[in-house]
């Protein structure tokens, strides 16, 4: 089905939207890949709960897998977040970087989505790309983990090469932060505020999308959402409007669906 195709149903006309490239799509899916292996293995490293391996216990390794398979999804981790966080600036995902930061117009329509998604009361604007509340949360995501990467990478100090200027940097942080153990609560505290917040993500994103017309869920998979006629002209962070001004014609619609930001 091309973007901008029309689809009836139910009396109603739906209309197929872009809402992110596919590049992006792959993006989260590395990330959301990545912070599972992280967490299941960093769980592992933690709290060593069984062992395993082939011949006798000398032949075995679990920890030294556990902790490369570990190494490896951080690495995933950080490209992926590097990657988003460049794409953010080009067409590729429509120089949505602003729509991230926690500026106080993004706060305030927040806290006003919030408040109608928790009460039912309220004006439910719709965002073509990133709405203030999902983009705020994604923000204290991405900081959480580039502090549990940063965390993680001091971890591995005692590890490292006295002689080398990387290990008198390590041990200065290390130390100013209260020593590897610190670190470590430090780190594992930033899992644990991921585990939240991508739970209260995927819930909210399951909720939206049983309780509106808004497929929030293939949008990320497909990159594409339905989108009522009757609404598509109101996207706050697209095209300004507010849902008691008239809708678009049919016209209009399909080139505001199919245009790029700022076209």
């Amino acid at each position: 089905m091309r973007e901008g195709a029309l689809v009836q149903q139910d009396s109603e006309i739906y209309l197929l939207v872009r809402t992110r490239s596919i590049l992006a799509c792959f993006i989260h899916w590395a990330l959301f890949s990545s912070v599972v292996t992280l967490v299941i293995t960093g769980l592992y490293i933690a709290y060593p709960r069984f062992y395993f391996g082939r011949g006798e216990a000398y032949q075995a390794f679990a920890m030294a897998d556990i902790r490369y398979y570990h190494f490896i999804a951080a690495t995933v981790m950080i490209t992926s977040l590097l990657s988003r966080f460049y794409l953010s600036f080009t067409a590729s995902c429509n120089k949505d970087m602003k729509q991230f930061f926690p500026t106080p117009k993004n706060i305030v329509n927040a806290v006003k989505l919030a408040f109608y998604f928790t009460t039912g009361n309220g004006e439910h604007k719709h965002y073509r790309f990133v709405n203030p509340l999902g983009g705020i949360g994604i923000f204290l995501i991405s900081v959480s983990m580039f502090l549990m990467a940063f965390t993680g990478f001091l971890m591995y100090l005692p590890a490292g090469d006295p002689n080398t200027i990387w290990y008198s940097i390590s041990f200065s942080l290390t130390t100013s932060l209260g020593g590897l153990q610190q670190v470590r609560l430090f780190h594992h505290t930033f899992m644990f505020v991921i585990i939240a917040l991508v739970t209260i993500h995927v819930y909210m994103q399951i909720w939206k999308n049983t309780m509106f017309t808004e497929s929030d869920i293939s949008s990320i998979i497909a990159g594409y959402k339905l989108f009522p006629q009757k609404e598509i002209g109101h996207f706050d962070d697209y095209y300004g409007m507010r849902l008691s001004e008239t809708p678009p014609d049919e016209k209009e619609t399909e080139k505001a669906s199919s245009s790029a930001p700022g076209s």
